[in-house]
């Protein structure tokens, strides 16, 4: 049996009790070191006693779009974000015979932004805009 991501959501607010009045849209820019994430993903998860689902977007030519329906919780957030770019390295294409070289995709950004993330968000009621800069040494 195939459960769709709305109903799932669905389901996993019921117990706890969250509804719409609990969530916010969310929506902003993403760029590492002042360039546009070109496409990657975006993840809110509820923190320290706010309840309720995670939930993410993707990223899109730097932008990205959490609708109140399907809203990040209010309160505070720990956000991950994910993207990959080439490594300037050939490797084995993994899908491909051997000897079949393909540039090589490595996470764009560090793991203290992504699943050992440190970057926290406190999201209001209502509309909000959360912009992200992520800065790195080269």
């Amino acid at each position: 049996m195939r459960i769709r991501y709305p109903v799932l959501i669905a389901i996993l607010c019921s117990p706890i009790g969250c509804n719409e009045g609990d969530r916010a849209e969310v929506s902003g820019t993403v760029s590492l070191n002042g360039t546009a994430i070109e496409e990657g993903s975006i993840s809110f998860i509820p923190v320290e006693g706010n309840n309720g689902p995670e939930v993410g977007a993707v990223i899109n030519k730097g932008r990205y779009h959490i609708p109140r329906s399907l809203g990040v919780m209010v309160g505070k957030n720990r956000v991950e974000l994910k993207a990959f770019r080439n490594s300037g390295r050939k490797v084995q294409d993994p899908t491909g015979p051997p000897g079949t070289l393909a540039e090589e995709r490595v996470a764009a950004f560090p793991p203290e932004y992504n699943e050992r993330s440190t970057l926290f968000r406190d999201v209001n009621k209502g509309s909000n805009t959360i912009d992200f800069d992520i800065r790195t040494m080269p």
